[in-house]
């Protein structure tokens, strides 16, 4: 487990997947990040790398070939390698080896970034293009829970939901695991949302930002503490918590990417949010976390 700390935060990160394990201020005993549980979602704040959300029938074509692959990727259950490091910053890198070319065909270097700046948690994702020759097709996104509520006093429906810009948004509705963007919704979003369980009882609410700032707060109304989740250049941003479970955390998820259409055809040069990298190029992303 790596520990970054400054006068503001104490931050984990576990090099299995380069995994959030732990948010806390200095000035306060609060665990702002879930801590997972086996009983609903056993996960805290993984990267979806090299898809976000599912694959129809969890696999897709490209070159002649069928490839396997389930939801969200394999960066989660891959350990990073730290390259450099030092007490209020780390980078860790994941790269292609035999094993991720059985279920993804492409060569590529994964950078994760964890700064600590002033009160702010900053991720960095750079997505490197090794090959001489071949385009690499993907798609990241991150996916951290935070409890809520905070105290462990009070109950889910404390929680409320912000946004900047507070206006109305496209949300991408899911037909079970897949995005029906053809027939989107509209979600007003120019007051504060109360959030409960049954909100998401299809799965996500998925605001379709199209590439711009967007900023998502979460309140516990009764203890005053929250997070601030900035995103920059995002194509969409997921608020998810598990249904019909009750767990007591809501995931604020930027993604440069998107689950399968319910209408795709399975070829990955067809598949909807994927990023195509020119040989030798290299992609960077980042948002950051603020714990309040």
């Amino acid at each position: 487990m790596i520990t970054l700390q400054n006068q503001q935060l104490t931050v984990q990160i576990d090099e299995l997947g380069a995994q959030l394990h732990s948010i806390k201020r200095q000035d306060n005993e609060i665990e702002y990040l879930w801590q997972g549980d086996p009983a609903s979602w056993n996960r805290q704040a993984p990267i979806l790398f090299p898809f976000v959300g599912r694959l129809k029938d969890d696999q897709y074509q490209y070159g002649n070939q069928t490839y396997h692959q389930t939801q969200h990727g394999f960066a989660r259950d891959r350990k990073f390698q730290v390259i450099e490091q030092t007490p209020s910053m780390v980078v860790m890198e994941q790269h292609d080896d035999s094993e991720t070319k059985k279920a993804f065909p492409f060569s590529f270097s994964l950078q994760v970034k964890f700064e600590l700046v002033v009160d702010k948690v900053k991720i960095s994702y750079a997505v490197k293009n090794p090959s001489g020759d071949e385009t690499l097709i993907y798609a990241i996104g991150a996916h951290p829970g935070f409890n809520m509520p905070l105290t462990g006093a009070g109950s889910f429906e404390q929680t409320e939901l912000s946004v900047k810009p507070a206006t109305e948004y496209s949300r991408i509705v899911l037909d079970g695991a897949y995005n029906d963007s053809t027939h989107p919704q509209l979600i007003d979003m120019r007051d504060s949302l109360s959030l409960n369980h049954d909100l998401f009882n299809k799965d996500a609410i998925i605001f379709k930002t199209d590439g711009g700032h967007f900023t998502a707060k979460l309140t516990d109304t009764v203890a005053n503490h929250g997070v601030i989740v900035d995103t920059f250049n995002t194509e969409y941003v997921g608020v998810w918590s598990q249904y019909p479970s009750t767990a007591p955390f809501v995931c604020v998820e930027p993604w440069w990417g998107i689950a399968d259409n319910v209408n795709a055809d399975g070829l990955l040069l067809h598949k909807q949010g994927m990023h195509r990298l020119a040989p030798n190029e290299t992609d960077n992303y980042h948002f950051s976390i603020k714990p309040f």
